[in-house]
């Protein structure tokens, strides 16, 4: 891992791969979060270049072990486009991230030069509050996405998404008997590692067969 200094603070870098990777954290972890460090390391070795980040509310959470929300998405999507900007990655290029990281990259995706987004967990709602959907932008994105969701993801079960009538270029993968976190419940067949392995496969043959690009020739 390397360790990228930049203006809207320090970046981990993951492998030398030809595809560029951005992914964002979820609300309650940062970067150094097991769950964020074994999929970078996942996609590192599967030709993904892997940058892992904070949004400045989880800087602030790691430098004073206060526990606070996350602000207002905006200012998280103000965040993100600011990071790219510093990073300067050519594409191919794919961004995406953990729960509400994920959100973040879905809404300003169609603003950068990604081919396109992913979601380990997508946030359809809150948690106990199924008519708050968090899908409008999603039925006029532009570019491809794929989802990896638990079936019994507590912020949209399988049940629920297919209600949702995504648009076909909005790709959805399941992973049986999980949870948001990807933990799984007793009638699942693998562990939380062996699912976030499965994820970074389903990724990578999502980029190699969806997305549109040109590897650079050596």
């Amino acid at each position: 891992m390397e360790l990228v200094e930049t203006v809207v603070g320090p970046v981990q870098k993951y492998g030398t791969g030809a595809i560029n990777m951005v992914f964002a954290h979820g609300s309650g972890i940062g970067m150094n979060h097991h769950f964020m460090q074994s999929f970078a390391t996942a996609m590192s070795i599967k030709n993904f270049t892997v940058y892992l980040f904070e949004f400045s509310y989880m800087q602030q959470i790691q430098k004073t072990g206060i526990k606070r929300p996350p602000p207002n998405i905006t200012k998280l999507e103000l965040e993100l486009l600011a990071l790219l900007d510093a990073l300067t990655l050519s594409s191919p290029l794919v961004i995406g991230g953990k729960s509400l990281g994920s959100r973040v990259a879905s809404l300003i995706v169609d603003q950068t030069n990604a081919l396109g987004w992913f979601a380990l967990g997508y946030p359809f709602h809150p948690q106990r509050k199924p008519d708050t959907l968090r899908v409008t932008h999603l039925l006029t994105s532009q570019k491809p996405a794929l989802i990896v969701q638990g079936t019994r993801d507590a912020l949209g079960s399988y049940d629920e998404v297919l209600g949702y009538k995504l648009p076909k270029h909005i790709n959805l993968r399941w992973l049986s008997h999980m949870d948001h976190s990807f933990k799984p419940f007793k009638a699942s067949n693998y562990s939380q590692n062996e699912a976030i392995e499965r994820a970074a496969i389903e990724i990578e043959q999502w980029a190699h067969s969806k997305l549109k690009y040109t590897v650079p020739q050596v």
